[in-house]
């Protein structure tokens, strides 16, 4: 009779969610919750619509809606997209000079766009990389 609690001699099935708790580390989560993707198998959309998370995930059915990400994805989103903007405005003030009103027509929209793009990549990546 093999111990308790060994996994090695346990037969592997096709989806299971041990095996593939097993196998995930930060960066597979991370990576998996970059592309939307379940962060249990992979595999499946991590989210319905723009935002809302797809709970219990069509391929493995694991419950994605035990992963948090509360207000972290809108600071990470204005953190990165901040970091990008800023470099950017700074170096085209410097280099073309334009005029303020030409300098809100392009950096309001660009920085909202960004924000908008970049909010549910970061909303897969703190879902990736957040344990229940």
């Amino acid at each position: 009779m093999p111990p308790r609690g060994c996994l090695a001699r346990r037969p592997a099935q096709a989806h299971d969610p041990i095996l593939m708790a097993d196998e995930k580390s930060i960066w597979t989560g991370l990576k998996r919750g970059l592309a939307r993707r379940c962060p249990n198998c992979g595999k499946g959309q991590l989210l319905t619509g723009y935002l809302s998370i797809r709970s219990p995930c069509e391929v493995c059915a694991n419950d994605n809606s035990v992963y948090p990400s509360d207000d972290f994805p809108p600071y990470l989103t204005v953190f990165v997209a901040g970091h990008v903007i800023v470099v950017l405005f700074i170096w085209t003030d410097n280099v073309y000079a334009p005029p303020v009103w030409v300098e809100f027509a392009i950096w309001l929209p660009v920085t909202v766009l960004t924000c908008l793009a970049l909010l549910p990549f970061m909303k897969g990546a703190r879902s990736g990389c957040a344990g229940p």
